[in-house]
């Protein structure tokens, strides 16, 4: 017995890890910030055809217009510089989640960056576990937030974005696609999880979303509800999930 348990691949005592965790974030950041540089580009094009070889704009006129396009670019390319150090810092966020997902133990499936077909949704992280399943939602906030009547304020304002919104969102888009797939038997928890911002609580139950810091993501979906759902439904879902992942 003892010589089994050494053959074992460490692999096969901690979860089962499936897709890249932060791409969504980068390459939509990319595309977000620097699509106004778009229109930078076309003006330009527009100066330089209408200057060359036949001018139909005085050489004054064409200076002036690009040293506006110019001072418009430099702006453009600081805000979008700042737009994407934000989604940078969240793929940041999803991927340290997905580092800390990994060592579950191997009664858990974790699917990372996934997209459902058809789906608005972009999922950061969805966990199969003898719980149920759990849409995790990461934001890798500065500063602190609170809570007033079941909404998240951040500085005193409710983001333009709510994320409680959100992760609901997300949840009800994965229960439509179970019940879609005949596998709606199982329970799907949102969860909302702040790498770097201060919460009122480490753990917090707002308006149906559990709340947590990303040193008690664990404990959060380590909690028993109720009885534990049976592996083989847990395995069905997965089987779901994984053709998502494979484009089947």
């Amino acid at each position: 017995m003892e010589m089994q348990k050494q053959k074992e691949p460490l692999s096969n005592r901690f979860a089962r890890v499936h897709g890249s965790p932060g791409e969504a974030p980068r390459v939509l950041g990319l595309l977000r910030a620097f699509w106004p540089l778009l229109l930078v580009c076309f003006v330009t094009g527009y100066l330089v055809r209408a200057w060359f070889p036949f001018p139909e704009l005085g050489v004054s006129q064409v200076g002036i217009l690009f040293f506006l396009v110019a001072v418009v670019a430099i702006v453009l390319l600081a805000w979008g510089d700042r737009r994407l150090g934000n989604f940078l810092k969240g793929a940041k966020g999803e991927e340290w989640v997905a580092h800390e997902l990994a060592f579950l133990d191997s009664g858990y499936t974790v699917f990372n960056g996934l997209r459902l077909k058809g789906g608005k949704q972009n999922f950061d992280h969805i966990v199969v576990g003898p719980a149920g399943v759990f849409v995790v939602e990461t934001k890798n906030w500065k500063g602190s937030v609170e809570f007033r009547d079941g909404k998240l304020f951040a500085g005193g304002r409710e983001p333009s974005r709510p994320p409680l919104r959100q992760v609901k969102a997300a949840a009800a888009e994965l229960v439509a696609f179970l019940d879609d797939a005949g596998r709606g038997d199982i329970p799907v928890h949102p969860v909302l999880c702040f790498i770097s911002t201060k919460l009122p609580e480490e753990i917090m139950n707002v308006n149906g979303v559990v709340v947590c810091t990303g040193s008690r993501l664990i404990d959060v979906l380590q909690e028993t509800f109720d009885e534990p759902v049976p592996e083989a439904r847990r395995e069905r879902v997965v089987d779901e999930l994984k053709k998502v992942m494979n484009d089947e």
